[in-house]
């Protein structure tokens, strides 16, 4: 915990450094969000929801996103289903109460891919997604897909991998994750 706590603060302190030569433009978290699917191993059945950003910022070099700090609220998790809720919110899934927050830090975007660390309860690893960008007058709206094997972050309820005879209880690994950032247009120094 004190370990990503410290790389979290010096990645801040990193990032606002840089915003002197750059860009440092602050996500607009009312307007950004996180879509994401959950699915049985067996059948159709697939739970989504909804995820909202804490706080966040993209560093923006002449019009090009190279990096951003992202914090994502876990007790934000929305679904229709207020028992499967409780349930994600446990210690079973995300355990929100020890966890409140998971963070990504995007080290760099190299031809629409972009590079970096995703934090999901305490534990740290890398990964990469696609991006689109697009650029609206007054807002950057930056969009992505990215599917994420929850065990790799300790999450292994009714896995078929650490579990046998789950039959329809079963619950796949991976999970989509389907995301909307927005983030103000910089202001153009003359």
């Amino acid at each position: 915990m004190m370990k990503t706590k410290i790389i979290l603060s010096l990645a801040f302190m990193f990032f606002t450094g840089l915003a002197f030569a750059q860009g440092n433009l602050p996500v607009n978290v009312s307007n950004s969000l996180i879509n994401w699917t959950g699915h049985a191993e067996v059948g159709s059945y697939a739970p989504h929801g909804t995820l909202y950003f804490k706080s966040g910022s993209i560093l923006v070099n002449k019009s090009e996103i190279t990096s951003a700090i992202l914090s994502i609220d876990m007790k934000s998790m929305k679904q229709e289903n207020e028992h499967l809720l409780e349930h994600l919110k446990s210690d079973d899934f995300f355990d929100v109460e020890k966890y409140p927050f998971s963070t990504i830090l995007i080290e760099k975007v190299v031809n629409g891919t972009a590079f970096g660390q995703l934090t999901i309860k305490n534990k740290t690893l890398p990964f990469q997604c696609r991006v689109n960008v697009g650029q609206g007058s007054s807002m950057i709206t930056i969009s992505g897909k990215v599917v994420i094997d929850r065990t790799k972050y300790g999450i292994i309820y009714n896995s078929g991998n650490f579990f046998s005879g789950l039959g329809d209880k079963a619950i796949r690994n991976t999970f989509d994750i389907d995301f909307k950032i927005e983030v103000p247009q910089p202001v153009k120094q003359s």
